[in-house]
């Protein structure tokens, strides 16, 4: 199965659940699919659709009858799903819709003249969203998904009885550990064995639902479980059952110890279980373990949202105080199996708002703007970091209200100090934003908004997901840190460029025409100057001059347009930013360089307003201003970037002159004004020797390489740019021949995820190859 992931999914679900999520993301910055649809006309993946909408939110199913609750509906109500035109409903922000439409045959929807009116309306779908389905342009069947490379990659019999007792056995396949099945010829039998072969599974599915489990089982195979039962657990479910088993799986004694540990691995795969500890909690029993009952863990979300509530009108420091106390309470649940469920959303949010409390109690020092900004490139982005990721984690609109109280209450004093301490030490001495240059086999991308807590995920993402190598630093914006002023700031013509009176959209002027600097004559100075300008996913001639210049990312957008949605958007942008910077890296640029023209200050219930009469502005923003004539403003002022003779008004602090944003820039503060500078390399920095081929004799494997050179090994990791992942019992140099031989030195390693790589004597990756232990690709 191709995937960037380092491990192979464990269960079918799993992988089917990661093959929708690829199917949705688009590469580069381009516009998400409006939908994926997943036909299926033999109904054949109906057994396991409700245990995947346990971890798909965005999973809807065509029905005659309309039931949200179930998530299906018929033909026109999916439509609204997908138009997000009911406010009630629908997939939470970020995620495309899924839409699984039994019976219906992908041809039908193709054939738009032949269609059945009732499905017309999704015919379009096809063209603004992506169908589910092979390579091959087929549907996926259950038998291909788990046969075909782009899906499981298993072994499966290709006969008529084995693809019957696939689809009977499918609901009990669906959280199969598929080591078991990896690396033998699969036939029916061993699909029908696994009824009982897996027997702790098969009893916590029986005791999620004891009646439907029973009804699908024939009577050899009940017998079977309930002797396996009897010999292993003690337990006869016949006789005594699922109460009874569900008390001894919450005291977790002896042998149903490693029944609850099963549980905690893959709970989602068994939603009746929580209902059943309810019923099945011992009433007169005082020594139970609190992690292992649901109710236990809704009363404790309950306390702390009662505790959490005062916490909005305390003083900083008092805030800070209880948070901290309050994380010593709640802080172990995160560990518990509910929070995996996101019954702990409160729990989750606090170990965030617990960092935050830590980071803002004391706001940002230092002499001049240059030792402020480098204090928060080096730490003070973090508590914007945790602001974000507490309200990521509380989704529903009651909890993030609550929880955007707490970050108030902790968080608005830092910024704003922080903020006027920065516009104190500046005063006059606005520092300058220098050009961007460009070079030949260097691409620039230009981020809109990429603040510095949000370019470090994306550095984090680049090294540790793609094996990247990555160079981070930190850059001034230009003022006002507004778009018109600050983005041609950072282009590479920025020298073609000027400003004389202050207009009132910020807009820096083309010093040969006098005329504004719009992104149509942006482009035409650097096509000029003989840079490379890339749209959307194009990857353009590394050989230009001039280099290139290339656009990504919405983030800005978002924060304008989506502005209470944004923390649960960051991780989509990053991803979709790494995704374009890969795809340049691998057309062949030398290095990418990310840059921004600005950051912005974001906080919950809206930023102070500071009050700024109309009648001494020209033009009025969020945080900036351009004054009128000679009018004389109460508030701070500075110098505009493409002409320190005009000066332009900013709000104090982060106050704005409008009430009600909570999202903002244009004005002066450490997170508008201290944006990232990321330059991007191959982890090798495009050295010559290439992995040409890979074949495997069970545990050992041999590498081909094409121009190699003295000085390089090879090896096999775990995570390709940590070394300490290494599993060959030894790494190799290349031989004359242009081969190595490596032995993996554990055979539990057998069918995982790794990647083969080339390293220099520097320990520069020069190559590298995603590869399954064992199987020759």
């Amino acid at each position: 199965m191709t995937t960037t992931s380092t491990e192979l999914p464990r269960t079918l679900l799993a992988a089917l659940v990661e093959s929708f999520r690829r199917t949705g993301r688009n590469g580069g910055d381009a516009a998400p699919p409006a939908a994926v649809l997943w036909t299926d006309v033999d109904g054949q993946w109906k057994p396991i659709v409700e245990m995947l909408q346990g971890s798909l939110p965005g999973l809807f199913v065509l029905a005659d009858r309309h039931d949200p609750a179930a998530r299906c509906g018929p033909v026109i109500w999916l439509k609204c799903i997908v138009e997000r035109a009911l406010p009630d409903v629908g997939p939470p922000e970020g995620e495309v819709p899924i839409l699984y439409l039994p019976g219906v045959d992908r041809q039908l929807l193709r054939a738009a003249e032949d269609c059945p009116q009732t499905l017309q309306p999704l015919v379009e779908l096809q063209y603004r969203g992506r169908v589910w389905h092979q390579r091959s342009g087929r549907d996926w069947t259950v038998e291909a998904f788990l046969s075909s490379e782009d899906g499981l990659g298993l072994l499966v019999a290709q006969d008529q009885q084995t693809r019957q007792a696939l689809v009977r056995c499918l609901r009990i396949l669906a959280d199969a550990d598929l080591a078991l099945l990896r690396d033998h010829h699969l036939e029916a039998n061993d699909f029908d064995n696994l009824a009982v072969g897996d027997p702790v599974r098969s009893l916590l599915r029986w005791m999620g639902d004891p009646a439907g489990e029973r009804k699908g089982m024939l009577a050899p195979a009940w017998a079977s479980f309930r002797g396996v039962c009897r010999s292993r657990l003690k337990f006869d479910p016949e006789v005594e059952g699922e109460v009874e088993a569900g008390a001894r799986l919450g005291r977790g004694d002896g042998a149903w110890s490693d029944v609850w540990k099963r549980y905690e691995e893959a709970p989602t795969a068994y939603p009746g279980i929580p209902a059943l500890l309810r019923r099945a909690k011992p009433i007169n029993e005082f020594a139970f373990e609190p992690s292992r009952w649901p109710d236990e863990n809704e009363k404790a979300e309950k306390r702390l949202r009662g505790a959490m509530e005062p916490i909005a009108v305390l003083p900083q420091q008092a805030a800070c105080d209880r948070v901290k106390e309050l994380e010593a309470e709640h802080g172990r649940r995160r560990a518990w199996v509910w929070a995996r469920l996101g019954q702990s959303t409160l729990a989750v949010a606090l170990g965030r708002l617990a960092a935050l409390a830590e980071r803002t109690r004391t706001p940002l020092g230092g002499t001049d703007a240059e030792s402020v900004s480098r204090a928060y490139a080096e730490s003070g982005w973090m508590a914007d970091e945790a602001a974000l990721a507490a309200l990521a984690a509380a989704p529903l609109d009651g909890d993030r209200e609550l929880v955007g109280g707490v970050i108030r209450a902790v968080y608005e004093r830092w910024l704003d100090e922080s903020a006027r301490h920065l516009q104190q030490v500046i005063g006059d001495r606005c520092p300058k934003s220098s050009p961007v240059q460009t070079e030949k086999g260097v691409c620039v991308l230009f981020a809109d908004g990429l603040r510095l807590d949000v370019g470090r995920k994306l550095a984090t993402h680049l090294e540790e997901k793609r094996g990247l190598r990555v160079r981070f630093g930190h850059r001034w914006a230009a003022l006002p840190t507004v778009t018109a002023t600050a983005k041609p700031a950072v282009a590479p013509v920025a020298d073609r460029l000027g400003g004389g009176e202050l207009p009132e959209d910020f807009a820096a002027m083309v010093t040969a025409t006098r005329q504004p600097a719009t992104a149509a004559r942006l482009r035409e100075l650097m096509v000029a100057a003989q840079v490379d300008v890339l749209e959307g996913v194009e990857t353009g001639t590394t050989s230009s001059a001039g280099g290139g210049w290339t656009e990504a990312g919405n983030i800005d957008h978002a924060g304008h347009e989506l502005p209470k949605g944004l923390p649960g958007l960051v991780d989509g942008e990053v991803e979709r930013l790494a995704e374009r910077i890969s795809g340049l890296l691998q057309a062949g640029w030398a290095r990418v360089r990310v840059v921004t023209d600005h950051g912005w200050v974001y906080l919950p219930g809206g930023l102070p307003k500071v009050e700024l009469p109309v009648y001494l502005t020209a033009s009025r923003w969020a945080r900036c201003a351009t004054i009128r004539g000679t009018s004389t403003v109460a508030v701070p002022t500075a110098s505009w970037h493409w002409n320190p003779a005009a000066r332009f008004a900013t709000g104090p602090g982060v106050a704005c002159f409008s009430a009600g944003n909570e999202y903002a820039h244009g004005g002066i503060s450490p997170q508008e004004c201290v944006t990232p500078d990321i330059v991007v390399e191959q982890a090798g920095g495009g050295g010559t020797t290439k992995i040409e081929g890979i074949k495997w004799q069970g545990l050992r494997c041999r590498v081909t390489l094409q121009g190699a050179t003295t000085g390089v090994v090879v090896d096999i990791r775990l995570k390709p740019v940590v070394a300490e992942t290494s599993i060959a019992a030894s790494t190799k140099e290349i031989g004359a021949d242009g081969t190595v031989s490596l032995l993996i030195r554990d055979d539990s390693h057998l069918g995982s995820a790794a990647v083969v790589v080339v390293v220099d004597r520097e320990g520069n990756i020069l190559d590298r190859r995603p590869i399954t232990v064992g199987e020759t690709s």
